[in-house]
């Protein structure tokens, strides 16, 4: 192995062996840990500790000049059901060219990079000029706390890249998710007499059915993701198998596009619900759960040309913007601080969430080499 590709797979080996499931949310000892070594890189170092969660921030700052925030996450999902795992998931085992376990992928694998381009740059005595922020945030598998907090602190830049899995490709644009709960009420009974009773499941069912055509028909495109999507994720009604449910509840998940309109998106599903509450004679509900909105970079702006530049520079081929079909911290960063954002990093995003989840060590090796030359032109 080159010093780069032991620093980065070794280091991305040791980030996953420190458990940051989220829940419960454990970030404090992988926060300290990141910390530590970004200090020993020659940065200002600290842990933010809040509300039982962390974040790991390092600041390197060197004259006038522009400033530029590397980001990306400490938290994973949940490892599941251990034993379904080949390799255990907190191992970080390195093998046949991959580091292996919960997070190689999303994000530590973007972590450990973002670490193997800082010192690439400290072994270069740093030749930038300006500001560079890195930034390892809490919660991002929940509720955004992490990145929410950072933001409430201040700690902005002009320009920012987010880490997460995109096999290396540069990311100006990710689709947002709109959680949304569904309840029908019906009327209760005995279930050997249904017809004095009002099946809440019936109509909560042909509501299902009609959302899964409602799919089929949604026409609105992005240049950069495609079509929107939604997809009915949870149903939850009856209370014993002997009485007629009068109450169903559902969750959808809608995953949304730059270009539409909330206000919109709601008005249609009520609608939907609305028609079949009359023809059932229920009463329905619809309310958000959560609502991370869309958000997009111009392909025109610096860090997006930067970014392409260093990703076909770096992988000898020619790089264009693309989408990300997830959503992630970046909607934070575009929205409410209006940093111009791409998303880039290691790591395919069929990989994360799975069993056996991996990253390659190839692609960790890559994308250090391609943040650094995003640094490298941003601060020149």
């Amino acid at each position: 192995m080159t010093s780069l590709e032991e620093y980065t797979s070794s280091l991305t080996s040791s980030l996953v062996r420190i458990n940051s499931e989220n829940p419960p949310g454990r970030e404090t000892e992988i926060a300290s840990y990141v910390s530590e070594r970004l200090a020993e890189l020659g940065l200002k170092a600290w842990v933010d500790r809040f509300d039982e969660r962390a974040n790991a921030i390092g600041v390197y700052e060197s004259g006038e000049g522009h400033s530029l925030m590397l980001m990306t996450h400490l938290d994973t999902v949940p490892a599941g059901e251990r034993d379904l795992w080949r390799i255990p998931p907190f191992s970080g085992e390195i093998r046949d060219g991959r580091v292996y376990g919960r997070g190689s992928a999303d994000a530590k694998g973007c972590l450990a990079s973002m670490l193997g381009a800082l010192k690439l740059l400290a072994d270069e005595g740093w030749p930038i000029k300006g500001k560079l922020i890195l930034a390892a945030v809490a919660d991002e598998e929940a509720k955004n706390r992490g990145v929410r907090r950072l933001l409430a602190q201040k700690i902005s830049a002009e320009y920012a890249v987010v880490g997460e899995p995109t096999s290396l490709q540069v990311c100006s644009a990710h689709k947002g998710t709109l959680l949304l709960r569904v309840r029908f009420i019906g009327r209760s009974a005995h279930s050997s007499q249904p017809r004095k009773g009002i099946n809440a499941i019936y109509a909560a069912s042909d509501f299902a059915l009609r959302v899964e055509k409602l799919g089929e028909r949604l026409k609105v495109r992005h240049r950069l993701l495609g079509r929107p999507s939604i997809a009915l994720t949870m149903l939850r009604g009856g209370i014993k198998e002997n009485i007629i449910p009068d109450s169903c509840e559902l969750v959808l998940d809608r995953r949304t596009l730059p270009n539409e309109k909330l206000e919109r998106i709601i008005k249609e599903l009520k609608r939907l619900a609305e028609k079949v509450a009359k023809a059932r004679k229920v009463k329905a509900e619809i309310g958000i759960v959560r609502y991370l909105p869309a958000a997009e970079t111009s392909t025109r702006s610096r860090i997006v040309v930067a970014a392409v530049r260093a990703c076909s520079k770096i992988l000898g081929e020619r790089a264009r913007p693309r989408g990300f079909r997830a959503t992630c911290d970046m909607c934070f960063l575009v929205h409410g601080a209006k940093i111009p954002s791409v998303i880039l990093g290691p790591g395919s995003l069929l990989q994360a969430h799975t069993i056996d989840e991996w990253v390659s060590i190839d692609e960790l090796v890559k994308a250090a080499k391609i943040y650094r030359e995003i640094v490298a032109e941003i601060l020149r």
